[in-house]
């Protein structure tokens, strides 16, 4: 008796302790699911707040271009602007970022340094890459956009003399590799030395670039190839990209007929168009068109310009001039009339007295000099806002100096002196 009288016992104090655990899981549990609906409640709030000031914002944005256009069609002097000038709408997607660059010549004297050197000379030793200074420019969500001059050819013409057949040695691709690293690499080729050689350049350069995944804006054997639309999506947008040439659509090349899109405005016109219609979030337009050696525009490059831009351009960039042109921007967006050279052998061209060119002081040199050893590289920046408006910024620009193909740091009053003579609209960084 006295073994079942405890077996009772011990059974009826495991209920209880049984029990107490029941209750202490059960409060837990409740608790739990009682600050899930809170943190849930909490965040509700949270998204209803901003959605609140998003649409604030929004209708403050709308008062404002209203107030503006207001003051525009009655060309009121005394019209006051309004405090909403400065508020902006916030952007809610990830950024996306194009470094864009100017002329790159791997052909003659940086050509012939290669070979001497076996091609491995850039970060053989010490050498500075002005790529690095875009911190946030990752690969993956940054473009590097640049002109190719020098198409790929065997025989290549990397000899150390002056001339203008610009044909480089296929192994030269190892610069833009070492430069670029890790990040996506578009080359424009649509340039008016895409005919120095022969047609078969066009196969070896094509295949040398899909090789290392070099992206490139085209020209080909057939007026198909040469109209193909260059397009890259990165966070939710797409970028597509047109490229002109200011000398023809076409040249007879030993017999062959090459292809290429010529500078025409009502074609490009078109052309942003079609990429309207291929639901581009950013339409690009590369012009290699502007006159060499000068800072500044004519009247006919800045109304074909402004004309481009309101036809849907939302960014154009130049090059040809071999030296940073002016910049501006136009209805809210950037003009690039030419990005001068990114790496070129034009480091001796460092003259004075030369009639037609355009100078600036070299505060480094301590003398005027033809910027066509400065290399250029702007960084902008893509976000999608509220309005599912894509908002372009200029965040940054470096400078940097090349010679001997390599580059060098330019320091801040060379910079401010150049930035000086090409910032038309005086946006500062």
């Amino acid at each position: 008796m006295p073994k079942k009288s405890g077996f009772k016992t011990s059974k009826i104090r495991r209920k209880k302790v049984n029990s107490k655990k029941g209750l202490k899981r059960n409060s837990l549990v409740f608790c739990t699911l009682v600050l899930f609906i809170c943190s849930i409640f909490v965040r509700f709030i949270q998204i209803f707040a901003e959605w609140m000031e998003n649409l604030f914002l929004t209708y403050t944005k709308i008062q404002q271009q209203q107030h503006e256009l207001y003051c525009l069609e009655h060309d009121d002097i005394a019209c006051i602007w309004t405090s909403f000038k400065n508020i902006e709408l916030p952007n809610f997607s990830n950024p996306s970022y194009i470094v864009a660059g100017g002329d790159v010549m791997l052909s003659r004297y940086i050509g012939t340094l290669w070979k001497r050197e076996w091609y491995d000379r850039i970060f053989k030793e010490w050498n500075y890459n002005p790529l690095n200074e875009f911190e946030n420019c990752k690969s993956d969500n940054c473009l590097l956009f640049l002109n190719l001059e020098s198409l790929f050819c065997e025989p290549d013409n990397d000899v150390p003399k002056w001339g203008f057949d610009f044909r480089s040695n296929p192994k030269n691709i190892e610069t833009l590799l070492q430069y670029r690293q890790d990040k996506p690499l578009l080359l424009a080729l649509t340039n008016n030395h895409f005919s120095n050689w022969w047609y078969l350049w066009l196969t070896i350069t094509k295949d040398l670039l899909d090789k290392h995944n070099i992206g490139y804006v085209w020209a080909g054997l057939t007026q198909e190839e040469s109209r193909e639309i260059f397009s890259w999506e990165n966070n939710n947008m797409k970028f597509c990209l047109w490229a002109y040439s200011y000398d023809g659509k076409s040249a007879r090349i030993r017999g062959w007929i090459v292809y290429r899109n010529g500078i025409n405005e009502e074609e490009i016109k078109s052309d942003l168009q079609k990429m309207k219609d291929m639901n581009c979030d950013v339409k690009i337009v590369s012009l290699h068109r502007w006159a060499e050696y000068r800072f500044s525009p004519n009247n006919w490059q800045k109304n074909l310009a402004h004309s481009l831009v309101d036809s849907g351009a939302d960014l154009i960039l130049g090059w040809h001039s071999h030296i940073p042109w002016e910049f501006e921007m136009y209805n809210g967006k950037y003009i690039f009339y030419s990005l001068g050279n990114f790496l070129f052998d034009q480091s001796r061209w460092k003259r004075e007295r030369w009639w037609g060119y355009s100078y600036f002081y070299d505060a480094d040199l301590k003398k005027n000099n033809v910027p066509t050893y400065i290399s250029m590289l702007v960084w902008l920046k893509f976000e999608r806002n509220l309005m599912r408006w894509i908002d372009i910024n200029l965040d940054q620009i470096e400078f940097s100096s090349t010679t001997d193909g390599l580059f060098w740091i330019v320091w801040e009053e060379t910079r401010n002196n150049l930035l000086e003579k090409i910032n038309r609209t005086n946006i500062s960084f």
